[in-house]
């Protein structure tokens, strides 16, 4: 079984930031996590049961909150509900999977937490293999700030790791297309075998028999 490793070393500076904008009650902190990645194109593809491609229909980096345990490891009595965010896509075409196009497939993440020491005083988590989606200060891109731009979205059910109990929300990647097909997949990649972690949509659909 593949081991994520959370890294969140600037969660332990949030407690001393200063207020410094109209958003003073926002702290960011990196949240990279990190995992052995899968060797090839062909094994990340194999897990992962819906694959598709589609534009950027709606966001929403604080969709639901969940209560966290103060008791349980690596919680503390400053850690309010943890909040997550969500990336609704107009599926385009399916690649892999029971989705048609037309449809709409919602993406969720850890968006951060509250702090329930200061009201309304929030950690905002960014991560790298989401710089095509999120800003700077861990909001989410507007979906006109996407320019029609269209994804391919390698995902699965989302089930166990997140919390949120609602039908029809994923868990995945994402990686932007270009007008020549080149699909990218922002850092770290998923897999090894390519040096810039970018191969041809056409490559994608070889890969699993399209």
């Amino acid at each position: 079984m593949r081991k994520w490793i959370a890294v969140a070393a600037a969660l332990l500076l949030a407690g001393c930031a200063s207020p410094t904008s109209e958003t003073s009650s926002v702290v960011v902190a990196p949240y990279n996590a990190s995992t052995i990645p899968f060797k090839t194109l062909q094994e990340f593809l194999a897990h992962r049961p819906v694959i598709a491609t589609g534009r950027v229909v709606a966001v929403n980096d604080r969709a639901y909150e969940v209560p966290v345990d103060p008791n349980a490891e690596g919680n503390t009595e400053t850690d309010g509900p943890e909040i997550f965010g969500t990336v609704s896509f107009k599926v385009e075409s399916v690649l892999k999977g029971d989705l048609v196009p037309g449809a709409t497939m919602t993406i969720i993440y850890m968006s951060g937490k509250w702090n329930t020491l200061e009201k309304e005083s929030r950690i905002a988590y960014t991560y790298e293999h989401m710089a095509n989606l999120q800003k700077n200060d861990g909001t989410l891109k507007t979906p006109a700030e996407f320019n029609g731009a269209t994804f391919a979205i390698f995902a699965q059910p989302n089930e166990g790791s997140i919390p949120v109990k609602e039908n029809n929300l994923y868990r995945g990647r994402v990686a932007p297309i270009d007008a020549g097909g080149q699909v990218t997949f922002p850092r770290p990649a998923p897999f090894e075998s390519s040096a810039t972690a970018a191969v041809k949509l056409d490559d994608i659909k070889a890969a699993i028999g399209r």
